[in-house]
């Protein structure tokens, strides 16, 4: 009797005629390295789609292959997933549940071998998107089928698997790349005896797409007593764009990742949060897979490896620049400090050693909360009030918004959209600050930037829309920064001048009569249902066709999505609104 195979992968596929076919493809024998066809089974699980995937349809790819349709399919895979462990004959089992996901061609043999270094190992991956970005926000610049199609067939994909990573993005599961904490991993491994333990996935989530399953089982499995995560370097899963509900939901994704938390709290009583572990990493890899690795390092290293060179253009100059500035708004370089400080907070006496150690070496109990705060200031996500306080840099909308913002500060540059540049709700005036920096370095005189904000805090609510939002500077003194001090901050940069103009007072008494005239940009940050409306009813006219409209809590705050929302039905405006990331959203003025 032979022996059954080491492994088994369980798909969960759902309405993927198109995406599947590829998908096994990278799963088959002739595409994967390192691992025979008797080594390992796939089994998938379709769970409901109209038109079933049929075994007979991929005998050619030579894969010991079992397709199930799962009898009571619903909007979440989670029963279909623990279905499909259930029947699993390998001892080592490996979960995708997303059928459109591609795989490099090393992974299911650097998953096995990386399992075997601890019995109790749960083996990660990292995820990347096809496309020219994260694809929830690509797809509203028409990012699509067709244009995934043509990017595959320009790759030779089938003959050099590791070409996908030239085309593919990680996705926000994993901004730190390999070496930082998961949101989730869509293709994880573990052996039995560690999903028997978890139970598999909790059928409690029952929400569309699962809502939060995927990442609550590896948080799970890592808590595992004993729990050992091992990281596979340099091999990924590839996101095809297929019209899911999360991923590919577009503009959808905000409700998506809402309703997702909320039944995240109301089963777990805790806000969802990545669990950081000692992580082991599994090498070597293939020298394919080496310079990918190598190339994605690169960008996601705070400092990018230095290439020596006799003459440096002006281009590099800025952009070199502009990153160092960037870093300093977010006091990226002073993490360190903010870590201490809020050790400090916690201390009844403060033990004289704080002075000489911890100020200026973060001991490792600190070490979690400098990893965790420079994740959520990358991401914007630590302005929110809590024991910790507000971040020490310039401005509180994470890099993702900075990068945007400099976009689109240079495309209208580029296009010549006609107009100044405004900020209402300037906290301590970085956003403003990468303005001006951005309109200096490229020699533009004739543009000016305009901060407009009480420079005394946020108002009270204003009426029943605000819904009782009171980020007043009796509650939240840190957002009320002097006049004084954001000039001062300006001037120490060396960007203040006569082009940089200020609009005091509350939006309601300081709009209706300011001075500004045309703009190119308008970036609203007023948190409230009434002083984000204020500030399009007064303002909007004066922006250029081509302009830019950001604003900045759309997806975060209720109060401020529906002002803009009941603004832009009033206006009958039909522009696309584009997520820039979970808080950002932005559209360009069309008439």
């Amino acid at each position: 009797m032979s022996a059954g195979p080491d492994l088994s992968v369980v798909v969960i596929s759902y309405e993927m005629a198109r995406e599947l076919p590829r998908t096994l493809y990278s799963l088959c024998p002739a595409y994967q390295q390192g691992i025979d066809s008797t080594d390992y089974e796939v089994i998938v699980v379709d769970n409901g789609s109209e038109r079933p995937p049929d075994a007979e349809g991929f005998v050619d790819l030579g894969l010991n292959l079992q397709v199930y349709r799962f009898p009571e399919p619903s909007p979440s895979p989670v029963r279909a997933i623990n279905f499909g462990i259930g029947i699993a004959k390998a001892p080592l089992i490996g979960v995708m549940i997303d059928g459109a996901r591609m795989v490099s061609p090393g992974l299911l043999d650097a998953c096995r071998r990386a399992a075997r270094l601890d019995s109790r190992a749960v083996v990660t991956t990292l995820s990347f998107h096809l496309g020219p970005g994260l694809q929830w926000l690509s797809m509203q610049h028409g990012y699509g089928g067709v244009w995934e199609d043509r990017l595959l067939e320009g790759i030779d994909w089938r003959n050099n698997g590791y070409r996908l990573f030239d085309i593919a993005p990680t996705s926000e599961n994993a901004h730190k790349g390999w070496f930082g904490p998961l949101n989730e991993s869509n293709a994880l491994f573990m052996f039995r005896g560690l999903w028997t333990e978890l139970g598999g996935y909790d059928p409690s989530f029952t929400s569309r797409g699962g809502g939060a399953a995927n990442p609550d089982l590896l948080w799970r499995a890592l808590e595992l007593p004993g729990a050992r995560q091992v990281v596979v370097l340099g091999e990924g899963t590839f996101h095809q764009i297929h019209g899911g509900i999360a991923t590919n939901s577009g503009e959808g994704t905000r409700d998506f990742m809402k309703e997702a938390a909320r039944e995240y709290y109301r089963l777990r009583r805790k806000p969802p949060k990545p669990v950081d572990v000692e992580r082991l990493y599994f090498g070597p890899v293939s020298a394919a897979a080496a310079e990918t690795y190598h190339r994605l390092l690169g960008k996601g290293a705070a400092s990018p490896p230095v290439t020596f060179r006799t003459r440096v253009d002006a281009n590099a100059l800025a952009k070199r620049y502009l990153d160092l500035l960037k870093m300093v708004l977010l006091n990226e370089v002073g993490l360190e400090i903010e870590a201490a400080l809020n050790a400090l907070r916690t201390m009844e006496r403060v033990p004289e050693s704080f002075w000489r150690e911890t100020v200026y070496d973060v001991p490792g109990k600190l070490k979690g909360l400098l990893q965790e705060t420079s994740q959520r200031r990358a991401l914007g996500f630590d302005c929110e009030s809590d024991s910790r306080g507000f971040p020490l840099g310039y401005t509180m909308i994470g890099r993702k918004r900075l990068d945007h913002l400099q976009w689109c500060v240079e495309t209208l540059l580029a296009e010549g959209v006609p107009g100044d540049l405004m900020e209402c709700g300037v906290w301590r005036g970085g956003a403003c600050m990468l303005m001006k920096a951005i309109l200096d370095i490229r020699g533009v005189e004739d543009r000016g930037v305009w901060l407009a904000d009480s420079f005394s805090g946020l108002p009270s609510p204003q009426g029943p829309e605000d819904r009782d939002l009171d980020l007043s500077s009796d509650r939240y003194p840190m957002l009320a920064v002097s006049r004084e001090r954001v000039e001062h901050n300006f001037a120490a940069f060396g960007l203040l001048d006569e082009r940089v103009r200020f609009v005091e007072g509350w939006f309601k008494d300081s709009l209706p009569d300011c001075q500004v005239g045309q703009l190119a940009l308008l970036r609203i940050d007023g948190d409230l249902h009434s002083s984000t409306l204020e500030a399009l009813e007064r303002l909007y006219d004066r922006v250029a066709v081509g302009g830019f409209l950001i604003i900045d809590d759309y997806g975060v705050l209720e109060q401020c999505a529906d002002a803009v929302e009941g603004f832009r039905a009033s206006r009958g405006i039909e522009a696309p609104l584009i997520m820039i990331d979970v808080a950002g959203a932005y559209w360009r003025k069309a008439r």
